[in-house]
């Protein structure tokens, strides 16, 4: 069995903590880069200063590497707002990994937003809605090359406030779509409409599986 890159992508505030827990990945090996970095700072996720957090990327980048190294499961989160995962999804790809996204959003930028706002209420770590805003753009910008690159990804929705928990409203296998929920989100029509994965295209794609 091939060794397993995990990765738990998407906008701050999506749930990527609180959904998709170890018990999700079954991968007991986790960074979480926000709960390491408040560790450092003293268990608290406020005024974190940049020497902590460039303390807690060089963690990051040594805890995958190594883990690369030694062909060890892992599990990570990211909000795929720059390309570094890609590098680090085809170093593990190179090397006999599966790797495997599970990309979880909200309704809209401002949903996202807001629940940043409850968990810093809370104690959690926070951002300002100019930054969440540009992290949503880049993370949405991204998708599609994940899409297209990764060995198996699925796209999950979690805006739902009625506690269902995210729902699987697409996946993609080995570039391949398998699934797509009938009435998928704006976001992601929007987000995949310029793409080679429009998902028009996806579902006469999985019409044609059905029908042959």
């Amino acid at each position: 069995m091939s060794p397993r890159m995990f990765i738990v992508a998407g906008p701050p505030g999506g749930g990527k903590s609180s959904v998709f827990s170890r018990s999700v990945s079954g991968i007991d090996d986790v960074f979480n880069a926000d709960d390491r970095a408040a560790e450092l700072n003293g268990g608290s996720y406020r005024r974190i200063p940049p020497e902590i957090r460039a303390a807690t990327n060089r963690e990051f980048e040594q805890f995958i590497h190594s883990h690369i190294r030694e062909h060890k499961d892992f599990a990570f989160e990211t909000t795929l707002r720059t390309p570094i995962t890609f590098e680090q999804a085809t170093l593990a790809h190179m090397d006999g990994f599966d790797v495997i996204m599970a990309f979880v959003a909200l309704r809209n930028p401002e949903m996202h937003i807001e629940r940043v706002i409850a968990r810093a209420g809370k104690g959690g770590h926070s951002a300002p809605p100019e930054k969440i805003r540009e992290i949503y753009t880049a993370s949405m910008k991204n998708l599609p090359r994940a899409l297209a690159e990764l060995d198996d990804i699925r796209v999950y929705d979690n805006s739902s406030i009625t506690g269902k928990g995210p729902q699987l409203i697409l996946r993609i296998l080995d570039r391949h779509p398998v699934y797509l929920i009938d009435e998928p989100p704006d976001w992601l029509t929007n987000t995949l409409r310029n793409t080679d994965y429009r998902l028009d295209r996806i579902r006469r794609q999985l019409d044609r599986g059905l029908s042959s």
